[in-house]
Formats: structure tokens, C-alpha cells, sequence
């Protein structure tokens, strides 16, 4: 059964960076990868394990009923001697510091993309995107079971406080491997406000008749996350994703979601990875 390490990182590939994961992978397929494939990338006691592109569908700013395709990816990272093991999809940026296989610490980030003033929130503010950072803990109290908790700072679009719990049900057999688990988030009430409230002034520029919303609680959700990968060959494999989450709260109040949108937020993503190796 694989575990995420301590000492992995899982580096999201963002749209500007999607191109070369694209490029990694493709060289992959040529003369390298029909000798027998590439081998890690190691730099400064960091190697290159895997790299996975793929395409995601999901809802056009959060609380949006409109779903967009967004290019998607990933670079995996290890510490040499200490394998990769399993992340689920919506894991943020992590680096262990502390543990083992069985209980690790460290640090985390995330980035969340800007919201633009168009479409349903034309005549909106617009929010630049944000990089929020902080700590996780994770164990393993069975083989096949995973609990992880993260907790992140904003800095940029928005200066909140944010808490992620997770559980995941994790199986393997052969060539699949598959998890499943539930999700809970807090955000404080400075997101809320960010990502929810409607000023007099956006009421009144926008021009489908939102009405001025100030909420004065913090943002919940609940939701379920699966995920599924299937080793074709040796070196590449298919991956995909199901998420599910449900707005709750002042958010859930807000006619950003009430009105505009949707308090039930789905996201589909389908991908290819390319393992490296010795």
C-alpha cells in the first residue's frame, strides 16, 4: 500500500506551466522512452518521480453554476530514498518536515485563481488570485485509511484563515488504484466577505438586479472527493477525479450563489502521468 511521504512534494502544474508538462510527457514517448524510459530528474537531493497533464471541468469562480475547461497537471517530487506514495487530487503544495510513512508534518500551499468582473458578476470588483500558505498533519491509522488536516493563511486577493479536513479510503489492486473520502472547510469570515458579500456599488453596476449583501459569518463546506488511476504500462497511466461540494452558510445566502449560481459545486478532471525512473 503506497503512503505520501514525509519528504514528497506534488507540485500543481498551473495554465502557464501547462506547456511544459506537455512537453516532458511527450518526450517521454520519443527515443528515451523506447529505450526503456527516462530516469528520475534529481536536483539538489529532490528527483523527479512523475508528471501528469490532464484537463479539468469546473465551476467558472467559486459558487458559479457556468463550468469552464481549465488545462491541469502535476509535478511529483521525492527526497531520494524516500519513495512517493498516494495524494489525493485536492491535496495542496506539501513539503514533510516531520514523520514517517505513518504520521508526517510540514508545510503547505495553495494557489487560488483571480475572479474576474465578467459574465454573471460583470460590474463586480474583480479579486486577484492568492497564494495561501501554512502547515498539515496527516496519519495513516490503517493501511488503507488516510486522515489530513491543513490549515492556510491568504496573502494577495484575499488575507483569510482556512481549515481543510480530509479522509480518504484508499484501495490498490494490480494495476488500479483508487480512493474515496469526505471533505469539511472553514474559511474565516474575511473570505466570506471577499468571495460573497455584493456592495451597494456592485449592486447597483451589475446589471441582472443583485441586490447588496453583507454577510457576517464564516464560509463552510462539505463535500465528497474520488479519485481512480490505472497503470497502462510501466511508465504511463490514466488518472481521473470526481469532487463534490456544498456551500453552506452566509455563502450559501449570498445571491452571488443564491441567485447567480449554485450552492452544489462539481468538478471533473481526466489526465495522462509519466512515471520516470531508474
Amino acid at each position: 500500500m503506497p503512503f505520501r511521504n514525509a519528504d514528497t512534494r506534488r507540485v500543481p502544474v498551473r495554465p502557464f506551466a501547462f506547456a511544459a508538462a506537455v512537453s516532458l510527457a511527450l518526450l517521454a514517448a520519443g527515443p528515451a522512452a523506447a529505450q526503456g524510459g527516462l530516469e528520475d530528474i534529481e536536483v539538489m537531493g529532490w528527483s523527479l518521480n512523475n508528471v501528469r497533464a490532464g484537463v479539468r471541468l469546473a465551476p467558472d469562480y467559486v459558487g458559479s453554476d457556468d463550468y469552464k475547461l481549465y488545462p491541469t497537471g502535476s509535478l511529483n517530487l521525492y527526497r531520494r530514498g524516500s519513495p512517493p506514495g498516494f495524494g489525493a487530487p485536492d491535496d495542496g503544495i506539501s513539503v514533510g518536515l516531520f514523520g514517517d510513512d505513518k504520521v508526517s508534518a510540514g508545510v503547505v500551499g495553495r494557489w487560488r485563481s483571480s475572479r474576474e468582473d465578467d459574465g454573471d458578476l460583470e460590474g463586480f470588483d474583480k479579486v486577484d488570485g492568492a497564494v495561501e500558505a501554512g502547515v498539515f498533519a496527516q496519519v495513516w491509522p490503517a493501511e488503507w485509511a488516510r486522515l489530513r488536516v491543513e490549515t492556510r493563511r491568504g496573502f494577495g486577493g484575499h488575507e483569510s484563515w482556512l481549515l481543510d479536513l480530509r479522509g480518504d479510503a484508499v484501495a490498490r489492486q494490480g494495476p488500479w488504484i483508487a480512493s474515496i473520502g469526505p471533505r469539511f472547510s472553514w474559511a474565516d469570515k474575511d473570505y466570506t466577505e471577499t468571495y460573497f458579500a455584493v456592495t451597494p456599488q456592485d449592486a447597483a453596476r451589475s446589471p441582472l438586479g443583485v441586490a447588496a449583501y453583507a454577510p457576517d459569518g464564516a464560509t463552510r463546506s462539505v463535500g465528497l472527493v474520488s479519485s481512480v488511476e490505472y497503470r497502462v504500462q510501466p511508465r504511463w497511466s490514466l488518472t481521473g477525479s470526481l469532487e463534490y461540494r456544498r456551500l453552506l452558510g452566509d455563502a450559501a445566502d449570498s445571491p452571488i450563489v443564491e441567485d447567480l449560481g449554485s450552492s452544489d459545486q462539481f468538478s471533473a478532471t481526466v489526465g495522462v502521468r509519466y512515471w520516470f525512473g531508474r
